[in-house]
């Protein structure tokens, strides 16, 4: 006989080195149990920071991030990071507590309009069933095997994602035999077909192919082969926001990032392109903008995603679309006769201005960040994820790691913090925004218990600087953006010192000699970067702006 909750964690040992969790009542049994296993326990401050947490160590480890969390609002609070690994394919498990069988509201219960019965009781699974992949409330100790095997599948088989089991305090506290336990049985798996003859055949015609790729290329494990399609092909490539760590320079037709923030090279090879193969993004507005309808106007279009749903949308509309993991298409696609066309493109270099007593953003990675080191990189959204977008420059499988879709604020410091456990707890460079972090401010204290080595580069620029940009273009003025009217940041000198976490600033770019000291270090560094709050950043692109004649 075993308790099912060393069980679930003797389950999870095979599956996963760490595990994010907030401990409470809810879910005392499981937080007993994680205690004397081998497990990595990292005790966040909010559910959300675990969510979040789980997801930067899927991210980085491209595989299964696990967060434990409590009934009620520890569920709630969990949502967030659940959504944002919906939306961007990233497979993580929530495990959460939930109050006695005999105290949960009954089917009729529900009927009649009872809320709850149980303290901290909420019916959690209907409310997270639409952004997972498997949701349940496990009501049969002997079906454990069955839900945390289903689970597991699920969240990485096919287009990876969330995953939430709902564990109630008697079935964690239940003893089970573990010869009596039903396993999931696994279903075949069967591969698509792909019409190669004709990808091949529009791919050789074609006097201006281009390749856009971004992270499902990756969580398909498919990087190398990517980069021997490259090379055999010799294709011209621009990367998704998602897939900014995919090629670097060191390919010679990677023309760089493309997308509403990208750079002009990368959008005008988009805009004049006569085909356009799309493989590993699944082509969000960020990718076509919302002038949708002259995106790539008049060029072929292929795209093959593991995701049918994504083949047919408002905003993009291929002409070939395949439904096939994108390990699949490469393996098959290294070995078709290709002879691509060339056409150059002209790289164009980025311009920018820089205004006393400030650090100009580009200048800190032109001058200071590239090249400086291979520590993987976590940014989050606002001008940390598009300044880093459009100017940082990449190792060869240096890892970047960024807030794509969702867009939440304050998820880099626990993404990093995920990250940095997957990372072995080695260096992990974060870069949030003033207003960003506050959002989770309370995970430098999680950095600092666990002795985590992150290099936090603060962009202070104001608080809220697009929020700011987007309220003067539409209104002509600001609320509820900035200091001046209504949202305050404090004074990150005094904040940092009492968490007891080792502070620098550089307020302009002599001050750039300080991140050999601070990258260099073995502690956890907290760095200020003071920017202009009107800084200037590059043009956003729309379709077909740079699109010849």
């Amino acid at each position: 006989m075993i308790k099912l909750s060393d069980y679930i964690v003797n389950f999870l040992e095979e599956k996963t080195d760490s595990i994010f969790l907030v401990s409470g009542g809810g879910v005392m049994h499981l937080v007993d149990s994680i205690g004397r296993s081998n497990l990595s326990s990292y005790c966040c401050h909010h559910e959300q920071a675990c969510a979040l947490a789980a997801e930067g160590y899927a991210r980085l480890k491209n595989d299964i991030g696990v967060a434990c969390v409590t009934t009620g609002p520890g569920g709630t609070n969990a949502i967030t990071g659940v959504a944002a690994s919906w939306i961007d394919g990233i497979p993580i498990m929530i495990i959460s507590g939930q109050v006695r069988i005999e105290t949960m509201l009954k089917e009729e219960d529900k009927k009649r309009g009872l809320r709850q019965i149980g303290p901290q009781e909420l019916n959690i699974i209907d409310i997270v069933k639409p952004i997972t992949k498997y949701a349940v409330t496990v009501m049969n100790p002997n079906k454990i095997k069955y839900h945390l095997e289903k689970a597991i599948y699920l969240a990485k088989e096919g287009k990876p994602g969330p995953v939430w089991l709902d564990i109630p305090l008697d079935i964690q506290n239940s003893e089970i035999q573990e010869e009596n336990l039903e396993s999931y049985l696994i279903p075949e798996k069967k591969k698509t077909k792909i019409p190669f003859e004709e990808i091949v055949g529009e791919l050789n015609k074609a006097k201006r192919p281009l390749m856009l790729i971004g992270q499902g290329v990756r969580l398909a494990g498919a990087c190398d082969l990517l980069w021997k399609f490259l090379e055999k092909s010799k294709i011209n490539v621009v990367s998704a926001m998602s897939g900014d760590d995919l090629v670097n320079e060191d390919y010679p037709y990677y023309l760089g990032r493309q997308g509403v923030t990208g750079t002009e090279t990368a959008n005008y090879a988009v805009d004049n392109c006569d085909l356009l193969l799309v493989l590993g993004t699944r082509m969000q507005i960020r990718q076509t903008s919302f002038d949708y309808g002259d995106f790539v106007k008049g060029a072929k279009k292929i795209m093959i995603d593991i995701d049918e749903a994504e083949l047919d949308k408002i905003n993009f509309k291929p002409d070939i679309s395949v439904a096939a993991d994108a390990k699949d298409f490469l393996e098959d696609m290294i070995k078709q006769d290709i002879e691509l066309q060339r056409w150059d493109v002209k790289m164009k270099t980025i311009d920018y201005e820089i205004k006393k007593g400030y650090l100009d953003v580009y200048d800190f990675f032109k001058k200071g960040l590239n090249g400086k080191c291979g520590f993987p990189i976590v940014t989050t959204n606002g001008m940390a994820c598009e300044a880093s977008h459009q100017a940082i420059k990449l190792g060869r499988r240096q890892r970047l790691i960024t807030n794509t879709a969702f867009g939440e604020m304050g998820k880099g410091l626990p993404m990093a913090i995920g990250a940095c456990v997957a990372n072995g707890k080695n260096p992990i460079i974060c870069m949030e925004g003033d207003g960003s972090i506050m959002m989770n401010i309370q995970e430098l204290q999680t950095m600092k218990h666990n002795k985590l080595p992150l290099k936090i580069f603060l962009f202070n620029n104001g608080v809220y600087y697009s929020i700011r940009n987007t309220m003067k273009n539409y209104f002509g003025k600001v609320f509820a953006a900035d200091a001046e009217s209504g949202v305050s940041v404090p004074n990150w000198k005094n904040l940092i010192k009492g968490f007891g976490i080792k502070y620098e600033k550089i307020r302009n770019k002599n001050d750039l000699y300080k991140l050999e000291r601070i990258l260099n270090s073995s502690d956890p560094v907290f760095c200020e970067l003071v920017i202009d709050p009107q800084q200037k950043m590059l043009p956003k692109w729309n379709a077909s702006k740079y699109r010849n004649g």
